[in-house]
């Protein structure tokens, strides 16, 4: 299908100019599911039509809030949607009606309100009935092929009981900010309950988790949505996170274990073009000094990155953890985070696109800290084997890699395979101690990931970082490696 006709059929029917005034983003072949077509943004003859019945078509995504969107592979990433591609649906929606359909959906555009949670949105369309939306091309999900097992994320073998493994009290803190209600996919909530049951299993008291997750609700009942229940601490804010590391290190003893999981939405710089997104600036904070290692050309991207009129300039860039509302620079959550002085090894696990660029900030003595992407790439969704499809990716990819490790078992009971697609039971051990350490939970969760993630991984406190599958095995004293290969959760 050539680009005209896929524009068309895509096309929001409301006197917008013909297909070759606009520029829709390209997006590659193979991409999301089914067949991806170029669409239209909301542009401004759309956001005219405020009050009036509209038809709009696109694909439908049901794993943040409801929406029609132009392109259900933006979905995968963990970076915010970008404006205007997207609309949220407010009303019924017919029965069966699945992530990745394409729709086409009439209704009332309004505005929100100004209390609403959609408030930043430049519109939503309201549906009257199931009837106004109509599956054009349902995603078509191939047939499971076995029945997955049942997940068993709390069994624990009894020789590694609490107090085996690490001595001290346990803190874990765990991190989903979500960028607001359309940017906040369900698997963020996913990989949370999944690590918190982890944590719960090896021994941490419920106390000692302390869950700062979106709006400071538990979502309800959204597409794609594990069973099991966490509380919530509250709001992710800088705030609330600020207070929770305060009053740890009021109380942490040389000989504590602190465990850290941030897993969401991240900004930075783009360093090469990945789907339809061009290289640029994703919100990051360009930065005259600092982040030595993070020289950006404007003359190379041919960009006007700090708007002084040319494009001469070599700059850097902070990067960025998108909380509920707002971002995390990681200046900030460096200084926030040093509150805490005293604990004996800290384990911090970085979920966020361009999530490498933290790693210089928070390099520490005892700390171990590992990321799901490079500092100038993104990170995704982990996407199901075909004999467990699904419609909304309920976990992120290196995140569901380093939990199996930890567990010996997928924690959704699909099967793991290998490259060649081949089942195969996983095994992180790679020393055959009986033990599965963090960096052998790691290592495994880097051979495993199938996405263009870069994962990252330090604990040496030295400049530099394992930006490569290494040996896990007789780790020298110093490199990086040593101290996550003698460290197990």
């Amino acid at each position: 299908m050539n680009r005209s006709v896929a524009a068309l059929l895509c096309l929001l029917w409301l006197g917008l100019p013909s297909p070759n005034a606009w520029s829709a983003p390209k997006v590659p072949p193979g991409s999301g599911a089914g067949e991806i077509l170029q669409a239209v943004p909301v542009s401004l003859p759309v956001l005219s039509r405020i009050g009036q019945r509209v038809s709009l078509s696109g694909f439908y995504y049901g794993g943040s809030i409801p929406m029609v969107i132009d392109d259900i592979s933006r979905t995968d990433y963990n970076m915010e949607l970008p404006a205007g591609c997207f609309v949220p649906l407010e009303g019924p929606r017919p029965a069966g009606l699945k992530s990745g359909d394409r729709i086409t959906v009439a209704g009332v555009l309004k505005r929100p309100g100004k209390t609403s949670p959609l408030k930043n949105s430049p519109a939503v369309l309201k549906i009257a009935s199931p009837e106004n939306v109509r599956i054009v091309t349902p995603r078509i999900l191939p047939p499971a092929k076995m029945k997955p097992r049942k997940p068993e994320i709390l069994r624990r073998l009894e020789k590694y009981r609490p107090g085996d493994l690490v001595p001290g009290r346990r803190f874990a803190v765990l991190i989903a900010g979500g960028g607001g209600p359309e940017n906040n996919h369900i698997r963020y909530w996913n990989d949370l309950l999944t690590m918190y049951n982890i944590l719960l299993g090896r021994g941490f008291a419920a106390a000692d988790i302390f869950v700062y997750y979106a709006d400071g609700a538990p979502p309800g009942d959204v597409e794609g949505k594990i069973d099991g229940t966490m509380p919530v601490s509250g709001t992710a804010s800088r705030t609330n996170i600020q207070r929770c590391f305060r009053n740890i290190g009021a109380v942490s003893r040389d000989n504590d274990f602190i465990f850290i999981l941030a897993n969401d939405h991240g900004g930075g710089f783009l360093e090469v073009r990945t789907g339809s997104l061009d290289p640029g600036l994703y919100g990051g904070r360009i930065t005259a000094a600092g982040e030595p290692d993070d020289s950006i050309s404007e003359a190379q991207f041919n960009l006007d990155l700090n708007g002084d009129g040319d494009k001469n300039d070599v700059l850097r860039a902070d990067e960025s953890l998108s909380m509920w509302s707002g971002r995390y620079y990681d200046d900030d959550f460096s200084a926030d985070l040093n509150r805490i002085t005293r604990y004996g090894t800290m384990v911090i696990h970085l979920e966020q696109c361009f999530s490498g660029g933290f790693l210089d900030d928070l390099r520490a003595p005892r700390r171990i800290i590992f990321s799901a992407a490079g500092e100038q790439r993104v990170s995704r969704a982990h996407s199901a084997s075909p004999a467990n499809p699904r419609a909304v990716q309920p976990y992120n990819e290196i995140f569901y890699w380093f939990v199996t490790a930890l567990l010996g078992e997928t924690p959704d009971g699909d099967y793991a395979a290998d490259r060649n697609g081949a089942p195969w039971t996983p095994n992180a051990d790679y020393d055959g101690n009986g033990r599965v350490s963090v960096f052998e939970a790691f290592m495994f969760a880097r051979r495993m990931n199938l996405k263009d993630g870069t994962p990252w991984y330090e604990d040496n406190n030295q400049p530099g970082c394992i930006t490569v599958t290494v040996d896990t095995r007789n780790v020298p004293e110093g490199r990086d490696g040593w101290l996550g290969s003698r460290t197990f959760f």
